[in-house]
């Protein structure tokens, strides 16, 4: 072998090594394993008031310990389930107003689901225990590189929509200013869809190009839409409307 053929294969080597070191320190790191999320629809109760023409929803859900509701409905701690970090709560949410569907949101410390009920269910049952929304799963992976984060979500069990949401600014001399124009603020944060998995969604902060102009990124937001069945009767059968479940990455 001549000194030459040394050379190149030495640096065929070095190269490959790089690679295989660059690839080693940029692992994706697993910050949820494939499961339910925090919350769970236990049972929902519709009941139509004539003489009032009021309905009232009184609804079940599990979730994380503590929330709290958004809308000023009425929020009770029902039961804590045996690993303290989770409860039963029940909601009641009433409305005088036939075409318009009442909702609820519920906020956790990393996590919220806002819940469009159905006013247009069926008078023909009172409690609907089974939910579409309960086999919903999701895994939540990142990957930091030098001048970029990586956010990959994996879901299953439901048919829904993926989308995110965030929240980018400067600081001025009058205080923080919000950049609310759609087309610079993805210059900041980047979104797409896998072609090959329809149930996989990624979202990429550039750090680099965040840093270099001075912006700063206040919250990122992943959140994805379940509906309840498509058919007509599979609607008339469903309390609920559609459920929208969020997680914070930041």
């Amino acid at each position: 072998m001549t000194a030459l053929h040394q050379v190149v294969l030495l640096t065929l080597f070095t190269s490959f090594a790089c690679v295989l070191c660059t690839e080693a320190e940029e692992p994706w790191v697993m910050i949820k394993k494939m499961g339910p999320v925090g919350y769970q629809i236990k049972s929902v109760k519709k009941n139509y008031d004539r003489d009032l023409d009021e309905t009232t929803f009184v609804s079940l859900i599990q979730a994380p310990i503590p929330t709290t509701t958004m809308n000023g409905e009425d929020l009770k701690l029902v039961s804590t389930q045996e690993d303290g970090l989770s409860a039963v709560y029940e909601i009641t949410t009433v409305t005088s107003n036939f075409f318009l569907d009442p909702d609820f949101l519920l906020t956790s410390k990393h996590e919220s689901l806002q819940v469009e009920l159905n006013s247009y269910a069926a008078d023909g049952f009172n409690e609907q225990t089974d939910f579409a929304f309960n086999d919903f799963q999701l895994q939540v992976e990142k990957r930091d590189q030098a001048e970029s984060t990586t956010y990959m979500m994996t879901y299953r069990g439901c048919s829904c929509s993926c989308d995110f949401s965030t929240m980018i600014g400067k600081n001025t001399t009058s205080g923080f200013m919000e950049i609310g124009d759609y087309d610079r603020k993805y210059t900041y944060v980047q979104r797409w869809l896998n072609e090959e998995n329809e149930r996989v969604c990624s979202v990429q902060v550039n750090n680099a190009t965040l840093k270099r102009d001075a912006v700063k990124i206040i919250s990122l937001t992943f959140s994805i839409e379940c509906r309840c069945g498509n058919s007509y009767g599979s609607w008339r059968e469903n309390f609920i409307s559609k459920a929208t479940y969020e997680l914070n990455l930041i």
